[in-house]
Parts: structure tokens; sequence; C-alpha cells
């Protein structure tokens, strides 16, 4: 009998040692959904195109091999439903009002003309203001680290204004700077010298809201990073930077990637290459840890999708490293690449809320991207 059940206990030790980490996904609504029956939609939905999602890329040998490991990971059967839309819905009866009350003065053809562009484009702006963003994201991020205490590793996938939100979450969560890069800024903005306090006192990786949120620097409105007012000020946040990279941002390679569908993200974030603004400097490190950190940033838009909008190019690794100077270690295979050539099975004016009306042909597409992201990065490879 003893014999037994330590041969039991074995097995069952066994069992847990060798299960795979669960992959979570996180999806986020986009713009125009705001009410009980927009979330029941989509949370529904999604948890349908999850299904497709799963059985799709498990079947697939390529993503088994390069996102699964081999087993080491598996897709979670349920995902995470992250809707925002409720908290933009105080503003949007505001607006609504004023929009109601040009009825009986307005021409038809304008009301109407207003009335779309209200519905479409409102909750895109108003999540693109910085306040009602850093709200959001922060709500986004205990969803994070509620897969995280589970032991699951996630991928954020934000529709339409969702993936602003997937996008703004990678900025201000991921802990892509370093000591060296803190040290190295610290030097530029001090005309190279800088106190042996901190050359000699290392902190880990930290993320952009652990350096803001600690009081060690600050992102003022016209686009600039700025340090601690004081000396002493400086170096106490110094100190406590540690503890804020453990409150607010993300774990090390908890996020594996990043699948955004019926995306704006170009039009919305067009001056993502102004060098006059100090946060897309920053981009700079954030593209590095993701390809580093073997993260992948796809973007998939039915090609008659008219909000979803491509880019006139996917680059190789090569291209990208030369051209923006980035530093890419050799054995890592993160990657980025849009997918906006996958025709709607709805008309063009239904085609930006079909993905989850459509779940297999979406997934399928999600898959495609993720194998052709992958082999046209490493083109040469």
């Amino acid at each position: 009998m003893k014999k037994f059940l330590l041969v039991l206990l074995t097995v069952f030790i066994g069992t847990i040692t060798n299960a795979a980490t669960p992959i979570k996904f996180i999806y986020l609504n986009g713009s125009n959904a705001n009410t009980v029956n927009d979330k029941v939609a989509f949370t529904t939905g999604m948890n349908n195109t999850q299904e497709y999602v799963k059985s799709i890329f498990e079947a697939s040998d390529f993503i088994n091999e390069h996102l699964l490991k081999n087993g080491e990971y598996t897709i979670s059967e349920k995902p995470y439903v992250f809707f925002w839309g409720y908290q933009s819905q105080e503003d949007l009866n505001n607006v609504n009002s004023c929009l109601l009350s040009m009825k009986m003065i307005s021409p038809k053809l304008a009301q109407s003309v207003r009335g779309l562009l209200f519905h479409c484009m409102h909750d895109a702006i108003w999540v693109q203001k910085s306040y009602h963003m850093h709200c959001v994201v922060n709500n986004l991020h205990r969803y994070v680290m509620k897969a995280h205490k589970n032991g699951e590793k996630v991928i954020l996938s934000g529709h339409s204004a969702g993936s602003f939100i997937t996008y703004e979450y990678l900025i201000h969560k991921l802990p892509c700077i370093t000591h060296e890069h803190l040290i190295k800024r610290m030097e530029l903005t001090n005309n190279g010298r800088i106190d042996k306090f901190y050359q000699e006192h290392k902190i880990k990786p930290t993320c952009l809201d652990a350096i803001t949120e600690s009081g060690f620097a600050l992102y003022t409105a016209d686009g600039k990073f700025v340090g601690a007012s004081s000396l002493n000020r400086l170096k106490e946040a110094y100190e406590n930077l540690d503890k804020y990279t453990d409150l607010v941002c993300a774990p090390q390679d908890e996020v594996l990637g990043v699948v955004n569908f019926g995306s704006p993200l170009v039009l919305f974030y067009s001056d993502i290459k102004d060098p006059n603004i100090a946060i897309n400097k920053y981009n700079k490190v954030l593209f590095e840890y993701m390809k580093n950190s073997n993260m992948f940033f796809l973007t998939v838009n039915f090609a008659d999708d008219p909000i979803g909008f491509p880019v006139s190019q996917n680059y190789t690794a090569d291209e990208m490293q030369n051209m923006n100077n980035l530093n890419f270690s050799d054995n890592s295979r993160g990657f980025i690449y849009n997918k906006s050539d996958v025709k709607s099975p709805a008309t063009f004016v239904m085609a930006h809320s079909s993905y989850w009306k459509h779940p297999k042909k979406f997934a399928k597409a999600m898959r495609d991207a993720y194998i052709e992201g992958y082999n046209n990065f490493y083109q040469n490879n």
C-alpha cells in the first residue's frame, strides 16, 4: 500500500512539474462600445474567437515550435475580456446631448455626418487624452498581474481604439529601462558628470511608469523628460525605483506579444518617428526590448475594414536595425508585422465589427500573421 501511494505521489508531482504554462489572451474593446449590450456582444464574440484561436494555433507545427515551445506553453481555453467602454460613458452622454440639441435646426445630412463621426471617433479621442489613458492602462495592468499571480503568460489583443491601449501599455509598463540606460541618460543631461552613487548602486530593469511615479523624472506636456528638482529628491527617488518597479511594471517576460485588429494605430500615432518628441526616443529602447525578449507585435486588419490602417512596408530585422540604429541581439526572435490583406466576409460597412462575428476566419488570419511575420522579419536567417 505504501509503495502504491509513493508511486501515485511521484506521478502527481511529475504531472505538476511538467504542466504547460497557460497563455491567456486579454481582449480589449474598441470605440463605440459603451453599453451592457455592447459588453455582452464583445465578450461573447471574443470567447467564441478564443475557441478557434486555441484549436488553430495548437494545430500549427510552426506555432508549436516558435510560440508554444513544443509543449512549454498552451493556449488557455478562456480569455480575459477587458471592457473599458463604461469609463467614457458619462462624457459620451454629454456629447450626445449636444448633438441632439442640433436636431431641429441642422440639415439632416449634416446631422447624420455629425452622428457618424461622433459614434466612431469619440472613444478613440477620449482615450488618447493622457489622464484617461493612464487610468485605463492601470486597469489593464490589474488583469496582467492577475494572470501573473495565476502562473499565466499573456498576449494583449486590442480592437480598434483598444490597440492604442495595448501600445501605451507596452510603453509605460514593460521593464525596458536598464541601469545602463538610466546612467547614460543622466550623463547626457549633466555634461558627462554623475555622482558615483548612481553607478555603484544598480537598479533592476524598470519601466516608464516607475520612473515617473517614483518622482525620479516627469514627462511634460510638451514631450520632454525633466528630472527631480533637487539632488536629494533625485537620490531618494532613485533608491525607491526597485520598489516602484515591483508595484507598477509588468513582470519580466510576462507579456509574450500583442495582436491588434481593426487598428488605426498608424493614423493616431503618425508622429511616432518625430525626433523632437522625447518619448519617441524611448521607443528605440522599447523595440530593442521587444525583439530581444522574443515578443511579437502583430496587426491584423480585414482588407475592407475602413478603420483598419495598413503599413506601407513590413521591414525585416536587418532593415529595422539599420534604419533606426537599434541594437538587436543575434539569438532573439521578437518581430513586428502588419497583415491587412484578408477579405472580410461582411460588407465594408460592417467589416470593422466583423472580426468576432467570423471567429474562424479571424483566428486563421492571426495564425497566418504570426507565421508570415516571423518569416518576413528573419528572411536572412
